[in-house]
C-alpha cells in the first residue's frame, strides 16, 4: 500500500461538494472527511471547524473504550448533537467520515463517488 498523499494533492474542493450533496435532506449539520492521519481532505457544514471535526473522526473511529478528556472535546465540536465517526475504504485505504447532527446515509455509495475523485491522486 503506498503512503497517502499530502493533503495538498486532494482535490478538497470536490470531495467537500461530495460530501454536502451526500448530507442533502439527511439532517447532518457538518460532514469531514479524514486521512489515516486525522488531516482533513474535504468537508461541508456550517460554522463547524471541519479540521477539528475530521481529527476528532479518525480518533473516534476505532476506539473501543470510552476517554472522558475525548467525550468532552466531541461534545464540544458537536455543541451537544449527535456525533459518528465511520472508517470509510476508498480506493483501497483507510478514510474516516465523521458528522455531526446525523449519521451520513449510503456510505458504500458515497465511498464510490469520493474513489472516482481521489482516485488519480491516490494513483499518483
Amino acid at each position: 500500500m503506498k503512503p497517502q498523499q499530502a493533503p495538498t494533492d486532494v482535490p478538497r474542493d470536490a470531495v467537500g461538494r461530495c460530501l454536502e450533496e451526500a448530507a442533502q435532506g439527511s439532517g447532518v449539520r457538518a460532514v469531514a472527511l479524514a486521512g489515516e492521519q486525522g488531516t482533513l481532505l474535504g468537508g461541508a457544514g456550517g460554522e463547524e471547524d471541519l479540521a477539528l471535526l475530521a481529527a476528532l473522526g479518525a480518533g473516534c473511529a476505532d476506539r473501543i473504550a470510552g476517554y472522558a478528556e475525548l467525550d468532552e472535546l466531541v461534545d464540544v465540536v458537536s455543541g451537544g448533537d449527535d456525533f459518528y465517526a465511520t472508517r470509510l475504504t476508498v480506493c483501497d485505504r483507510t478514510f474516516y467520515l465523521a458528522s455531526i447532527g446525523a449519521r451520513i446515509p449510503r456510505q458504500h455509495k458515497v465511498a464510490a463517488e469520493l474513489g472516482k475523485i481521489l482516485a488519480p491522486v491516490l494513483s499518483a
